[in-house]
């Protein structure tokens, strides 16, 4: 075998990508003037033989004859990742030597060099160019620890670099360079000390994408706002109307008037006309869409809208004259739609009323039902046109999933004081039925017109989960109504496993079966509400495509929808970049309450609790108290046993004990860790 040959061998099983020759020589181990000029040869055959390609600069890449999976990096803290596949298929592992400069979150192509282990082939763009993190400074540089443990490298940042944060600050950093041991970067903004709950809070949310201030122009802007109109609008400001919200809410989305006449109801829900004041294109309006969502957490909100909007000119408060948009609803005494009417609207909130004042008075309170009395006999036929709506929408399949939300309550001092489960009362049922009727209403409606359009689309379950699940309850010794799963065979499950013992266990793992619910620009149904045509129309002060669609429902009564195919593009964006951002919202609303729970939980360190199993794992369980707070008990914190984890039943086994979803079981607290929002528990004999 010839040194030409031999060599040849070595720089295919480099995997040779953007090195020059001397790169080669020296990784090779060969540095004389000699030995670099035979390499040079060698690198010249392998480019006339298709195995190197050599680009102007005289770099050399090897040429990949294997399949390329793209896909998107999930990292770990321990150096290696996994490729989430575009495909969906199989998840691909990456060891650290194989990942060639690629980071958490960055969009990449992979080959498999051996099993089922990969190697990084090429980025093809960076998933995550700003990170949240601890400073930890040195003389003259200094390196940010990111607080996603995802993410598995520190970023570098060189002398001049850190705009003077201090050592042990919470940062973020902007990466300049990619590549070599860590990637380089410089500090664009100082959070706050580490360990202060308000910075905390806040890199939780600024990890996230969310900002805690307005742009100044943007404020200005807000702040020019005028509550003047000139367009025509139909007048309910004489009609009685009513908002029902939490006590402490300032952003009063929605209101309503009902009235029984003789064979139907007539339901008016009354949306607030952002768009009026949002104009597509404004300062406001790229700032909105940026945002996409509020984010909402204990003692606080970040707000898609200024607050002059949110909580102000847009707010259907009390006794003030407010811009709607009304969906006017005629239902019979079935719960059927007969007949239905959009319009502009103005209408003056006659009682700013909420959930708890207003279930006391449906529940007989004299004294309430004395002070209100104008208003009771209004409620009193919601609360009846309510129940009839609830009844058809369960008749058609509504799956109803029993889940627990937790109300998170803090002292003067931004302490938790208590943490409960929220409350869900009768009239948050009541006002729930109508903003689900009204959503339906209007996405039939436009649908039918034909219109580029935003729809809330909740798709089939996957195939392989549903037969996992069907094949988990007949472990159970329950089985699936025969025929096409539809919401109605699964809430029939639902209904049959009702006060069993199993009933938690297959509630959660049917949920978990589910698709998550997206926006979408076609229309494709709503499969957990049993609902053919769906959208968001009830939220616009804090959702962005409930404005959109405001936008576009005005634009078709003004007949100025101007160019179809131009909406229908900005529709798919608006699709897009929302349910990104509300996943971001939600992650970043579960990060803090997890915070919180974990502050709360420290002080109960070494006492005892009752809960139950809400997750099941080959390194432990999890269990959930009863006010919502849930930690982890690895198998050192389990009773003494040898287990088995059967993952098909969600079962860990024993020879004495056994874990499986919803078991009740008794706890300590043994640890908790407030900035990495983690409890433990010890799981206590018998």
């Amino acid at each position: 075998m010839s040194f030409a040959y031999k060599l040849s061998e070595k720089i295919e099983q480099m995997r040779v990508y953007g090195m020059s020759a001397r790169e080669i020589s020296k990784k090779l181990g060969f540095h004389t003037k000699f030995e670099i000029t035979e390499i040079v040869k060698v690198l010249e055959e392998m480019v006339k033989s298709g195995k190197l390609d050599e680009d102007r600069n005289g770099k050399f890449y090897q040429k990949k004859q294997t399949k390329l999976y793209k896909g998107v990096l999930r990292g770990n803290k321990r150096g290696f990742a996994f490729l989430i596949r575009e495909d969906e298929g199989e998840d691909l592992f990456v060891p650290h030597k194989g990942l060639n400069t690629a980071m958490h979150g960055d969009t990449v192509e992979v080959s498999i060099v051996k099993g089922d282990e990969g190697f990084v082939e090429r980025v093809l763009e960076r998933g995550i160019t700003r990170i949240v993190g601890s400073y930890q400074k040195s003389a003259g540089f200094g390196f940010v620890i990111s607080d996603d443990n995802n993410y598995y490298s520190d970023i570098f940042i060189p002398r001049g670099y850190d705009i003077g944060a201090d050592n042990g600050t919470k940062v973020i950093v902007e990466i300049e360079k990619f590549g070599g041991k860590n990637p380089t970067g410089k500090i664009v903004e100082v959070i706050g000390k580490i360990g202060e709950k308000q910075s905390d809070v806040l890199s939780i949310l600024k990890s996230y994408g969310f900002n805690n201030v307005f742009p100044e122009d943007v404020e200005t802007e807000a702040n020019a706002m005028k509550s003047k109109y000139t367009d025509n609008r139909t007048s309910y400001i004489d009609m009685m109307t009513l908002s029902i919200d939490g006590d402490d809410s300032k952003d009063l989305d929605d209101a309503i008037s009902v009235f029984k006449y003789d064979g139907f109801y007539k339901l008016y829900v009354h949306i607030a006309d952002v768009s009026h004041y949002v104009e597509q294109g404004s300062m406001l309006d790229k700032e909105a869409f940026k945002r996409a969502t509020s984010v909402y957490f204990p003692g606080s909100v970040y707000p898609m809208l200024p607050p002059v909007l949110s909580n102000g000119l847009c707010s259907l408060n009390g006794g003030e004259d407010r811009l709607t948009l009304t969906c006017a609803i005629t239902v019979n005494y079935d719960g059927e739609v007969i007949d239905r009417e959009l319009v502009k609207s103005i209408i003056n909130n006659d009682y700013a009323m909420t959930y708890a004042n207003v279930t006391k008075i449906v529940e007989g309170d004299e004294e309430l039902r004395a002070k209100y009395s104008p208003v009771v006999p209004m409620i009193d036929d919601a609360l009846a046109l309510s129940k009839i709506l609830n009844k058809r929408r369960n008749d058609r399949g509504n799956i109803n999933f029993d889940t627990k939300e937790s109300k998170i309550i803090l002292d003067d001092q931004g302490n938790v004081d208590t943490i409960k489960v929220y409350p869900y009362t009768v009239s948050n049922g009541m006002i729930e039925e109508f903003m689900l009727i009204a959503n339906e209403t209007v996405a039939e409606y436009m649908c039918e017109k034909k219109l580029p359009f935003v729809y809330r689309v909740h798709e089939l379950p996957d195939g392989e989960k549903i037969t996992n699940f069907k094949k988990f309850i007949e472990s159970c010794g329950f089985h699936m109504p025969a025929g096409k799963v539809s919401p109605k065979t699964l809430q029939q499950v639902l209904d049959t496993v009702s006060g069993s013992a199993v009933e938690t266990i297959i509630s959660k793992i049917m949920l978990r079966s589910m698709q998550k619910a997206k926006y979408m620009p076609e229309n494709l149904g709503h499969f957990g509400l049993a609902a053919e045509y769906y959208c968001h129309f009830t939220s616009p002060i804090r959702r962005y495509p409930d404005l959109q669609i405001h936008r576009i429902i005005k634009a078709m009564l003004d007949n100025k929808l101007g160019s179809l195919p131009k909406l229908a593009n900005w529709c798919k964006e608006v699709s897009t970049v929302s349910s990104e951002r509300e996943k971001a919202s939600e992650q970043a609303e579960r990060d803090i309450k997890d915070y919180y729970k974990a502050e709360y939980m420290m002080r109960h360190v070494g006492e005892q609790f009752k809960g139950v199993v809400s997750g099941v794992t080959n390194f432990g369980i999890f269990v959930e108290l009863e006010n919502t707070c849930e930690g982890i008990a690895r198998l050192d914190n389990l009773p003494k046993d040898n287990y088995e984890f059967v993952e098909s039943k969600y079962l860990l086994k024993g020879d004495r004990c056994s874990y499986t979803l919803g078991q009740e079981v008794a706890i300590e607290v043994i640890a908790c860790d407030i900035e990495n929002r983690r409890v433990t528990f010890m799981v206590l004999e018998g």
